[in-house]
């Protein structure tokens, strides 16, 4: 069992509350195709948004959809089941977004298959701080989620809330092309992205204070209190006006913008974003590399020579022995997604304030 300090008691209603949970419909038809992957579960246990209560849901053309990403973890018996499992997760991934749009769900399906000692062992992450917090259980008995370990925001290391940050990357160079698209949908999709990403620049600063507002609400008046991320003065109300943006986005104030104010949004959330990158690795480019090569060489070497992937692609064996000491295969990848917004972020300080002078 995992060595972990106890979150403070829950009122008993509330505790009670969050223990089981029914999906509203059309998505618990994605709750079979996840037990199906599973090979029947013996639990699914309901992270994320959706079991917090504040996943976004929009209206486009008379259906109802979801923005926010559904996150699954599937208790599966023992290794081979979840040898198995992941084969048929992997199988069915082409046809997936298909699945999930026909489903209501117009953002990723996450699902962890786990055996019982792994949730035991749920590393100190935000993850898992949501996980044990807001967890629901979906299927199997309530009990499960009595497992997950009470971390607090203290425990969670610099490299995960780290990594946080940098996923945050691909998310914002991914939703720029659509901000200025025709499809109504996806552009709402991207602002969703560019909405989160402004409350998780502030989430990271919090965790690496070792605090963990909770909310977007929190998240908010904890930026303005601490005055971060270290935005320059003149930058500051365009970010403010961004995170408010976010808490009404949350509360239901669900709408595209104009290409050109949806732009402006992004270009703010990418010079919050480059501030809180280079807080922790300078504004140069050497920085990056640094980033990139910031695990122990024996770990570095170690994820060369067995770096698994949901999709079973990734670079070829040498690829990857050959550019060991230069990172991991995936904090490569990162750092280079940071060198495209930190290239971004010159013209967002100035987007931000035409008076401030450009640095990234």
């Amino acid at each position: 069992m995992s060595d972990f300090r106890p979150l403070p008691e829950e009122p008993a209603a509330a505790a009670s509350d969050r223990r089981a949970f029914h999906m509203p419909e059309p998505l618990s038809t994605l709750l079979d195709l996840a037990d199906g992957w599973a090979g029947g579960a013996l639990a699914l246990i309901l992270g994320g948004s959706h079991a917090a209560g504040t996943a976004v849901w929009v209206d486009v053309e008379g259906r109802s959809l979801s923005l926010s990403d559904l996150d699954l973890y599937a208790i599966v018996p023992d290794r081979p089941a979840q040898r198995a499992a992941l084969a048929r997760a992997r199988a069915d991934r082409p046809r997936l977004t298909a699945h999930r749009l026909a489903a209501g769900l117009a953002a990723p399906l996450e699902v962890a298959f786990l055996v019982p000692g792994d949730l035991e062992r749920l590393p100190a992450r935000p993850g898992t701080l949501e996980l044990a917090r807001h967890g629901r259980t979906v299927k199997g008995d309530p009990a499960w989620l009595e497992r997950v370990p009470r971390w607090g925001p203290e425990d969670v290391s610099r490299e995960e809330t780290l990594l946080l940050h940098e996923n945050r990357a691909f998310e914002l160079l991914l939703a720029w092309p659509a901000l200025a698209g025709r499809d109504r949908l996806a552009r709402l999709q991207a602002r969703h992205a560019v909405l989160k990403c402004a409350l998780d620049v502030v989430r990271v600063e919090a965790l690496l204070d070792q605090e963990y507002p909770e909310g977007p609400e929190a998240l908010r008046e904890w930026a303005r209190r601490r005055a971060r991320p270290a935005l320059p003065e003149g930058a500051r109300p365009a970010f403010a006006q961004l995170l408010e943006a976010a808490r009404a986005w949350r509360a239901g104030a669900v709408r595209p913008l104009e290409p050109e104010d949806g732009r402006r949004e992004w270009r703010t959330a990418v010079a919050a974003w480059a501030a809180t990158w280079q807080g922790q690795f300078g504004p140069s480019y050497a920085g990056a590399l640094a980033a990139a090569r910031r695990s122990r060489l024996r770990r570095r070497l170690r994820r060369s020579l067995a770096w698994p992937t949901r999709s079973g692609l990734g670079p070829p064996f040498l690829s990857r022995l050959l550019y060991a000491p230069r990172g991991t295969p995936q904090q490569r990848v990162n750092a280079a997604a940071a060198v495209l917004l930190l290239a971004a972020a010159t013209e967002a300080w100035s987007a931000a304030d035409p008076t401030l002078p450009a640095r990234a």
